[in-house]
């Protein structure tokens, strides 16, 4: 046993609570979610969306590789050769973000940091609502639990009846308000009667949180509340949306004639009319079809409001839908769109052609995921032209469209890679296809077209020459070996020239490094050797695979002036300014790949004493096979305790 007490922040009280085991508390990742009224339909949010398929490729992705070095580095280590480990992009490729080779041969699986709650801090908020009188401590302790529950820190069922009991017993709102919040946050549903008590008189803010309770527990008493509220003009909008969502969570379709009404006022808040078009699609179809149908021959926010009533099974109304989707206003247009392809894409075929070069960016990316649902080969060449779209996301929209097809039809992969490389032209002005194509082509594993890339080099938009540089590195070829030297060599020039300073050279000059070092070109070793100096201009990536494509140049062949200078940037820890950690790590994998048995203790101090952070540590164990040392045990999670808190309690 071991006593505790806390430390209010600011606090007037004191208490000693006791405290049996002590049991650390594991949390789970906190997911926070936006709370965004209506703009996707309350019916819509829970509707299955259309299938399609993720593709994963390679040999697996990247979250398959985690603990995948745990058994060192193997014998034979020596990257060359295409590139086999996952090729992942996010749906918006960044060419500033592109994965590099030099980051998985090897992978090194980051330290898992798992954040632990002390035992002790449930029980001491529930002794301090149990036996303080001071209403600030106690609100205090009541906001601890609603954080822990909410952040997935602990379980607090053992706080719900001194939860109920302080709600009952005091006569301060604060304390009232942080006991319930809370309680709904902590999943405590045998407390519902008061949080419906206590919601009556909240603010927006606080119904928010309490009313989404109610609303997911389904608690029927509240919806006398909820019917009430629909018709209260003095009610807010938020409030209204709420009572929209509760409503149509308990299946009321009582109600319906009331939110047909509000949704049908055109003098009402246009908030709360959405939130009821909303609701009443959902509870009753067939009136909401009708309504929208009247609404459908007015002005154009009254036809959003209109999209908003279709949101459903119903056969007629979605033919109005697919009408909408026509609308000459390209919101309005963009709504049905999004609809039908939430209920029925197939509706869509007929208008894909004009949908692909609607003015309206979401009905384009709409458009490309119906085409990706429904692919042939005019599909494709529509997706493949949608590559060259001027707005950002739909471009990457359309490049994710194509590869998820290429996955499941394998004719039509070959006709898009034809297609990509038909958009590596140095002359054209369309840089954001050739961006997106040549992403693709790395994504499909096309890997002759290296040549077209090294072309491509110089571009003058940063976005092609980068991303053309990434393609080359992923699929050596010894063909293009001059001309990747010679553009290497060009970039470092280009670095220190100040009319190039908007270039993205160094990024460039990195990916180039990485395909010269597994090709083992010894003629850029000298460009390399220069990055050991802190002060070269370029981004850090530059001087990462420089120290990783110097330890290729050197495989099975240790040198000690070499080595040396590797072991200055490992242990450059504490001068003014220190050498980055990515730098060093690369420096820790030349040292394994050139198998420098008199680095030893290096690797070993690097083991003992370098933080585990961004894969520091860890590198320094998977390289001690390759040096002649015996692999270390695995890195073991690190709790990590979540402090911060304004109650905290203290072991005598």
């Amino acid at each position: 046993m071991r006593n505790v007490s806390y430390c209010p922040a600011g606090g007037r009280s004191s208490l000693l609570a006791a405290v049996l085991v002590s049991v650390r508390v594991l949390s789970l990742p906190l997911i926070l979610q936006a709370v965004s009224f209506w703009s996707v339909p309350a019916a819509a949010q829970d509707a299955p969306v259309a299938p399609v398929r993720v593709i994963k490729d390679g040999p697996g992705s990247v979250a398959a590789l985690l603990g995948s070095d745990i058994g060192g580095a193997p014998a034979d280590f020596s990257p060359q050769g295409f590139f086999q480990g996952p090729i992942e992009i996010p749906e918006t490729a960044r060419y500033l973000k592109l994965p590099h080779r030099m980051d998985f041969e090897p992978y090194i699986t980051d330290a898992i940091r798992i954040p632990v709650l002390d035992s002790a801090y449930v029980p001491l908020s529930i002794r301090t609502l149990r036996e303080s009188t001071d209403e600030e401590v106690q609100e205090v302790a009541a906001i601890q639990l609603y954080r822990f529950a909410r952040e997935g820190l602990a379980d607090i069922a053992p706080a719900a009846e001194i939860l109920q009991q302080t709600y009952k017993a005091s006569t301060s709102r604060r304390v009232r308000s942080a006991c319930m919040r809370a309680a709904a946050a902590g999943n405590l549903q045998q407390l519902a009667p008061q949080i419906l008590d206590f919601t009556k008189s909240a603010s927006d803010s606080e119904r928010v949180i309490l009313e989404a309770a109610l609303t997911k527990w389904k608690t029927a008493e509240a919806q006398p509340l909820w019917r009430e509220r629909v018709v209260n003009d003095r009610e807010s909008a938020t409030s209204v949306s709420l009572a929209c969502r509760g409503l149509v969570a308990l299946g009321d379709s009582e109600s319906s004639p009331a939110l047909l009404k509000l949704a049908g006022d055109s003098t009402a808040d246009y908030l709360k009319r959405m939130s009821a078009a909303s609701a009443v699609a959902s509870l009753a179809p067939a009136d909401s079809v009708a309504l929208a149908k009247t609404l459908a021959n007015r002005a154009e926010a009254e036809r959003l409001i209109a999209v908003a009533l279709l949101e459903n099974q119903d056969a007629a109304g979605l033919q109005l839908a697919v009408q909408l989707a026509q609308d000459p206003q390209a919101a309005v247009a963009s709504a049905a769109w999004q609809l039908v392809f939430r209920q029925k894409l197939d509706l869509l075929q007929p208008l894909l052609a004009a949908g692909r070069v609607h003015r309206e960016a979401y009905v384009r990316m709409t458009a490309a995921r119906v085409m990706r649902a429904l692919p042939d080969a005019e599909r494709t060449s529509w997706l493949h032209q949608m590559l060259s779209d001027e707005h950002l996301l739909v471009r990457n929209v359309a490049r994710g469209m194509l590869y998820e097809v290429a996955g499941e039809q394998p004719a039509l992969k070959e006709q898009m890679i034809s297609l990509c490389a038909g958009s590596l032209q140095p002359a054209s002005q369309d840089w954001q296809g050739i961006e997106q194509s040549l992403v693709l082509l790395g994504q499909l594993r096309a890997s002759t077209f290296s040549a077209q890339a090294v072309a491509l080099l110089n571009y003058p938009r940063n976005e092609v020459m980068v991303s053309a540089a990434w393609l080359i590195h992923l699929f050596p070829d010894v063909s293009v070996r001059t001309g990747v030297l010679e553009a290497a060599l060009d970039a470092e020039k280009w670095l220190y020239d100040p009319a190039e300073r908007a270039r993205e050279h160094g990024m460039k000059q990195a990916f180039l490094f990485e395909y010269l070092g597994i090709m083992r070109v010894k003629e850029i070793e000298e460009t390399l050797a220069k990055q050991f100096n802190k002060g070269v201009p370029g981004v850090l990536e530059r001087r990462v695979a420089s120290m990783w494509a110097l330890g290729l140049l050197y495989e099975n062949n240790p040198d000690p002036a070499l080595a040396a200078r590797l072991h200055d940037r490992i242990q450059d820890r504490n001068s003014p300014n220190p050498e980055r950690f990515p730098v060093r790590r690369a420096c820790l994998l030349a040292l394994g790949m050139m198998r420098s048995t008199a680095s030893q203790p290096i690797v070993q101090e690097s083991w003992e004493i370098d933080d585990v952070s961004e894969r520091l540590r860890g590198a320094a164990r998977w390289v001690h096979p390759l040096v002649g040392l015996a692999l270390p045990p695995a890195i073991a999670p690190i709790e990590q305790p979540m402090g911060g808190w304004r109650l905290n309690p203290y072991s005598d």
